[in-house]
């Protein structure tokens, strides 16, 4: 890429936002129409799926995936790049990890006891398992959105180029053949 076709604020800042707010990059770049594309699609799918696990299923553990894998949240590591709306659950099992009695705003995000976890499934069947799913991918398509914020839109000039060279042939003095 030479040239971006949008002149483009500075990258890094653009990237952090499109992070701490899907979209809110792009609007701080001029690209408002992408911007309501990302934070559209994205936080929605984000919290329709959060609905659906009854705000139990975005938490984070500081514990090894090696030693204790049963409860290790690996779906939190894409739910982590929808950027605020994930973030306390960060704050949350932080807190815990240091002092499990310690929470803010009433234990909002907090990692949810196992009997909890196991209680959503018979009552809510398949949509903790769905929701999960739709909040990871929301993190994850958000990733693509950073990157945009930070790397602007796919340009080559090549589509401008051929269009402005290429000469329209002359059709006027032509003559049509044929029967009607």
């Amino acid at each position: 890429m030479s040239e971006p076709s949008v002149p483009l604020r500075n990258p890094y800042k653009a990237a952090f936002l499109a992070w701490l707010v899907p979209g809110l990059g792009h609007f701080y770049q001029g690209r408002a129409a992408k911007g309501w594309l990302y934070a559209i699609s994205i936080l929605s799918l984000y919290f329709v799926g959060f609905a659906m696990g009854e705000g139990k299923i975005v938490y984070w553990r500081w514990v090894s995936p090696l030693n204790d894998p049963e409860h290790f949240s690996i779906y939190y590591l894409g739910q982590f790049f929808v950027g605020l709306p994930a973030l306390p659950a960060l704050i949350q099992g932080t807190l815990h990890y240091f002092d499990p009695a310690a929470s803010i705003l009433g234990g909002f995000m907090g990692p949810p006891d196992q009997n909890i976890l196991n209680g959503l499934h018979p009552r809510l069947g398949k949509l903790v398992e769905v929701g999960t799913i739709y909040t990871t991918v929301a993190g994850l398509l958000n990733v693509l959105a950073i990157y945009d914020a930070y790397e602007g839109p796919a340009y080559d000039g090549l589509a401008e180029e051929e269009s402005g060279l290429a000469e329209k042939p002359e059709l006027s003095g032509l003559k049509a053949e044929g029967q009607a």
